[in-house]
């Protein structure tokens, strides 16, 4: 067996990747031409082999997709969006150059991207340019193009540059919003709040009832440090209907940053009426209620986070502590025992501190 799947092995692979893959994978490492594989199959393999970082083998399964199916657009455009999503801009280019006669506004726009990601400033402006007479009959290509331009110089901490690009299309396609998002990012990272609320409010304005919306400005407010503007973006985003586990999360993190415990733990208890098995946000209302000295309601939380995951050590050193607070010390001391019998207490801290409570409270 080859290395590499003797590793895909030994990590348990074969029982969380298709067998098609298996297939493929055998017979290419055995010399075999591969058998007939459906477009979707071809995709999955491809995506696979860049997660493992088997590039080579990528590109032989990428150049027999493209060579099988060389007229099927969809799953070519599949392969191009794949290595953009996974930051492989030499083989994007490769293959868009492959393909560069073709007039076609996906490829050219991942040719854009993957130029503007290698460094190549100067000839993608190029193509930019070139770009704009050839697609210049349809406002779809024109939005497309220019998304793609704006988003890669902004990858590319060029923001002056993909400003300028995003107002541009702003002018040319009549106040599209997808570049208002694409600006803010860029003034962002300028340390532009006072333009950042700018857009924000001209965003509201052109699409004030779409919770995603509400959600996204509330995260670019959390990202200026502005936690009362994202507080009142994610409740509204809850009241136009997003119950989303996103929302809630954020919702509890902003309310927590602010200091607004109770409305925090207002939220956390939402959220786990919706997912009870949800450990991290237990574990986060048993630390509101510490917060507020609800001691009695901190235990609980604790109690039910240890259900979800009784190996945790610090979860009993946290009940131990709530119910040292409560003046319940024999219970403080039987968390610790508790810890010490549910798990490893790789550091010593669970016998440290019932060998302190033990010096404290010899009697009980």
């Amino acid at each position: 067996m080859n290395d590499y799947m003797s590793n895909y092995f030994d990590n348990g692979a074969d029982e969380s990747y298709p067998n098609f893959f298996l297939e493929w994978d055998s017979a290419v490492s055995s010399g075999k031409k591969p058998g007939f594989y459906e477009p979707e199959e071809l995709t999955e393999i491809i995506e696979i082999y860049i997660i493992n970082n088997q590039i080579k083998r990528a590109r032989h399964a990428i150049n027999y997709a493209l060579r099988i199916y060389s007229d099927d657009d969809e799953l070519l455009y599949d392969i191009l969006l794949i290595l953009n999503d996974f930051e492989r801009w030499n083989d994007l280019l490769t293959i868009c150059e492959r393909y560069k006669n073709e007039p076609d506004v996906w490829i050219d726009s991942h040719r854009l991207t993957a130029l503007l990601h290698l460094g190549m400033e100067e000839e993608a402006f190029f193509l930019f340019k070139k770009m704009k007479p050839k697609y210049s009959e349809n406002k779809e290509d024109i939005s497309i193009f220019y998304q793609a331009m704006s988003e890669a110089l902004c990858d590319a901490d060029l923001f002056d540059a993909s400003i300028e690009i995003t107002q541009e299309a702003i002018n040319t396609l009549d106040m599209d919003i997808n570049f208002y998002w694409l600006q803010l990012p860029c003034y962002i990272s300028l340390g532009s709040k006072e333009k950042v609320l700018e857009l924000a409010e001209k965003i509201q304005k052109l699409d004030p009832l779409n919770s995603v919306t509400w959600y996204r400005l509330g995260i670019t407010f959390q990202e200026i440090g502005d936690n009362e503007k994202a507080i009142e973006a994610f409740e509204y985003a809850q009241s136009l209907g997003d119950d989303s586990e996103e929302v809630l999360v954020n919702m509890i993190y902003t309310y927590h940053k602010n200091k607004n415990f109770n409305k925090a733990l207002e939220k956390a208890k939402e959220f786990l009426n919706l997912h009870p098995e949800s450990f991290i946000i237990t574990v986060m209302a048993a630390k509101l209620n510490s917060l507020m000295e609800n001691w009695d309601e901190a235990v609980k939380y604790v109690d039910e986070a240890l259900k979800i995951t009784p190996q945790i050590e610090t979860l009993y050193l946290y009940k131990s502590n709530f119910l040292l607070h409560l003046e319940e010390y024999k219970k403080a001391k039987s968390a610790l025992m508790d810890g010490l019998i549910n798990t490893k207490d790789s550091k010593g801290n669970l016998s440290r501190k019932l060998f302190k409570l033990n010096e404290q409270y010899p009697d009980l």
